[in-house]
């Protein structure tokens, strides 16, 4: 999809998304330094073809400010990584800022080390094109919503939720949340009001507490740490990010598998099922191996 809403070439040979995600971090316990790195890894298989490796690694990057040391961090991200899975690598950024993407766009006219990345912003991804593009599409037109809709553009928002509504139930929620996460507060809650999903997508309803994205339950958990301390905070933020890796991957989480995180309140315990979320191929599997 990156490729082609970019339009950029799209290298040949790609046939299988491999059941794993790289990443450099696989076995970095530092939860510090684990934020320097990148925010998504994807590794896909393919025949080798002349002059050319087989497959490709994409790593994803999702901004919404400025950071000057993403300058210097992004060629860091596709050098060790092409390293580690010895196939052409390429960088994603998806920009939520107008100012970032200008940025970006002045950073490939720097020297070395070569700073090459795709960009996707709200110039690159379309909202609004018609509703049987839209389904033919999903991800792309819920990327379009979310880009359109951080900007303050509250059609976008709708169109991106109607489209969802159509969706298969299992990952309407998913969808709607990536949404609903890109809105502001206000925004957020009068869009919950007027699209009132089926019974089996009630968990909508919770995003102002449980969010299946990471920044809202920052946001909620840096409101807690101010009222109850910093140790507070950063538990309910771990939970947070549990359940976001989780639900993103499209994880069912059980009501007693969700109650056990809940009620966790050892930070190492959580920062080891945050690392385990990324790669588990079930939610049990968090607690099996701790």
């Amino acid at each position: 999809m990156a490729f082609v809403l970019a339009r950029v070439e799209r290298p040949p040979g790609l046939e299988t998304l491999l059941d794993r995600q790289g990443a450099l971090d696989a076995f970095d316990v530092d939860l510090a330094r684990r934020q320097l790195l990148p925010d998504l890894v994807l590794v896909a298989d393919g025949q080798r073809r002349a002059g050319r490796g087989g497959g490709l690694v994409l790593t994803v990057e999702v901004q919404s400010r400025t950071n000057g040391q993403k300058r210097w961090r992004i060629p860091h991200y596709q050098a060790a990584l092409a390293d580690e899975h010895a196939r052409e690598t390429w960088v994603v950024v998806v920009s939520f800022s107008a100012a970032v993407s200008r940025q970006l766009a002045a950073w490939a006219e720097t020297g070395p080390p070569r700073f090459e990345v795709i960009v996707l912003d709200a110039s690159r991804v379309p909202v609004g094109c018609d509703m049987a593009k839209a389904l033919a599409r999903p991800s792309a037109a819920v990327l379009g919503a979310a880009l359109h809709a951080c900007r303050g553009d509250l059609d976008a928002a709708r169109w991106g939720l109607e489209v969802v509504s159509r969706l298969p139930a299992e990952r309407r929620m998913r969808d709607a949340t990536t949404i609903l996460a890109a809105v502001d507060k206000d925004m957020r809650l009068t869009l919950i009001k007027e699209f009132p999903f089926a019974p089996d997508d009630d968990r909508l309803m919770e995003i102002e507490r449980r969010s299946g994205t990471y920044h809202l339950g920052h946001e909620e958990g840096l409101e807690k740490g101010r009222e109850q301390g910093l140790a507070e905070g950063r538990r309910h933020v771990l939970k947070t990010m549990v359940l976001a890796l989780l639900e993103l991957r499209g994880l069912t989480v059980s009501e007693l598998e969700r109650a056990r995180i809940d009620r966790e309140t050892g930070v190492e315990v959580l920062e080891r099922w945050a690392e385990l979320a990324r790669t588990a191929t079930h939610a049990s599997a968090l607690f099996e191996q701790s």
